[in-house]
């Protein structure tokens, strides 16, 4: 199979998201509101040109983690899609000028499945801007995130013993474990959980888990530690 820069047919990306209740609306929406951008945003999502950029996104992700799969990735489907900031249409155009939204697709990677999130800017004078984030099903906000990134890649390479360049060290995967504290049902920004973090450095995996926990200002700490 071809990566998915140049078989846009193979990405077979799912696009009856809002009807099937997939798009999931930020705290704030309001119902009235919703259907002045939801049948536009439908008709958006399905447009080729949108659909081609998100599988070269995914096709530029891939060749930096998994090189050696590029050529086998398949079964791509869309998951989720949940929106930060409401998008705004200005009549006569198809591409939104304002909002953000993430986009959450599932692929097989040498038969092994694997989620990535693509974050969606609007723009208003261009094609709306696709940015990676952490790869797998992390509850970490953007924010939370680029935060933790850091910490995790560094403790993982100080185990190795050896500096490792910057240009081979990826989080390759997220996996949440679980709520801890019993914090499930407590509301979001009380929550505890603990998340597994996939590192890879010049070829050799390490696990790196993730403790998110509210800082009581309304946003989160993490704490990292190896598994061993």
């Amino acid at each position: 199979m071809q990566p998915l820069s140049r078989a846009a047919a193979a990405v077979a990306i799912m696009v009856a998201v809002l009807s099937s209740g997939a798009v999931a609306q930020t705290q704030g929406d309001q119902a009235q509101d919703a259907e002045e951008w939801q049948e536009p945003f439908r008709v958006f999502l399905a447009d080729p040109d949108y659909v081609n950029a998100l599988g070269e996104q995914i096709d530029l992700v891939e060749q930096q983690i998994a090189p050696e799969c590029i050529q086998v990735l398949k079964n791509a489907k869309r998951r989720e899609l949940r929106v930060r900031v409401k998008p705004v249409f200005k009549a006569g155009t198809l591409w939104p000028i304002w909002g953000e939204w993430r986009e959450q697709i599932s692929i097989e990677r040498c038969d092994d499945p694997v989620i990535h999130n693509v974050l969606v800017t609007a723009r208003p004078d261009g094609a709306p801007e696709l940015t990676s984030l952490l790869p797998g099903n992390t509850r970490a906000s953007v924010e939370m995130q680029i935060a933790a990134s850091l910490p995790v890649v560094n403790i993982a390479n100080a185990r190795m013993g050896k500096e490792c360049p910057s240009g081979q060290r990826d989080i390759v995967d997220t996996v949440v474990v679980g709520f801890l504290d019993g914090t499930d049902k407590e509301p979001i920004a009380s929550q505890k959980w603990r998340e597994y973090w996939l590192v890879r450095l010049c070829a050799k995996y390490l696990t790196v888990q993730v403790d998110f926990q509210p800082d009581g200002k309304g946003g989160f700490t993490h704490s990292t530690d190896l598994i061993e």
